[in-house]
């Protein structure tokens, strides 16, 4: 699997990892912000952007496999991974299996806890939906609770349009992935990494007690929470989250 990736910078690597149903331009202002200080490496995830497409059914497992591939042929041995949503799924997959090759972490506006049945039933269907009826289904569903109250509209025109140009058979098979995730807390519990846990106060999916949850089940937690934003605090508070993952990330570079 060769995926697609945007580069920028120098240093100790940072890999940034969207989420679901996105593609590496979410972290355009973060790649242009850290590049000064570090390597800074964004993907397209399988089945994203310009990475291929593997349809019905890719699980976190595999999403974090193509990124070790990836490392791997770059020739990087270590990097601090930081990965939103769904990218914190595959962040915290790609700390588990191999936790030497992580400096740091980052778990933005994620979730630990593994799915429900009602929430495994809801992602199955919801990804025959996206199969049959396109992107749009998708799209409406995460105005329920993607943006904040003050999302400003040029944040949400942009979103809106790189979830309309997602491939359907992609988005699909990520829901299915995300239907079949672990339950990430044991595999956590033991991690001896510093990580960065961050989400906005008005994120009704990645909330104050699924946030409180994911900071108990970590060894070194470092929580950022930022008012009124909701499930991408990245690009609706860019300026506070970028100054606190630049000084999370200076604070435990090894160089």
């Amino acid at each position: 699997m060769e995926l697609a990736f945007d580069e920028a910078g120098r240093g100790d690597c940072v890999v940034l990892i969207h989420g679901h149903p996105f593609d590496r331009t979410l972290w355009a202002p973060q790649l242009a912000a850290l590049a000064g200080r570090f390597r800074v490496i964004a993907p397209d995830l399988r089945g994203f952007g310009r990475s291929p497409v593997t349809p019905h059914l890719v699980t976190m497992r595999e999403y974090a496999a193509d990124v070790e591939e990836l490392l791997d042929g770059l020739g990087i041995a270590r990097a601090a991974i930081v990965g939103l949503s769904m990218g914190g799924l595959v962040t915290m997959e790609l700390a588990a299996s191999r936790p030497g090759r992580s400096w740091a972490i980052g778990l933005v506006a994620t979730t630990m806890q593994p799915p429900t049945a009602q929430d495994r039933a809801a992602r199955h269907a919801g990804a025959a939906a996206v199969e049959r009826d396109g992107m749009g289904v998708l799209v409406d569903y995460m105005h329920t609770g993607l943006y904040g109250p003050a999302c400003r509209p040029a944040v949400r025109a942009r979103v809106d349009a790189m979830m309309q140009a997602a491939p359907a058979a992609g988005a699909a098979a990520a829901l299915r992935g995300r239907a079949e995730r672990p339950d990430y807390r044991p595999l956590m519990a033991g991690l001896d990494l510093p990580a960065l846990v961050c989400a906005g106060s008005a994120d009704p999916w990645s909330d104050a007690a699924v946030t409180a949850e994911i900071t108990a089940s970590l060894k070194r937690p470092e929580t950022v929470i930022i008012d009124g934003v909701g499930h991408l605090p990245n690009l609706e508070a860019e300026t506070e989250f970028n100054a606190a993952l630049d000084a999370f990330l200076r604070a435990h570079a090894p160089a």
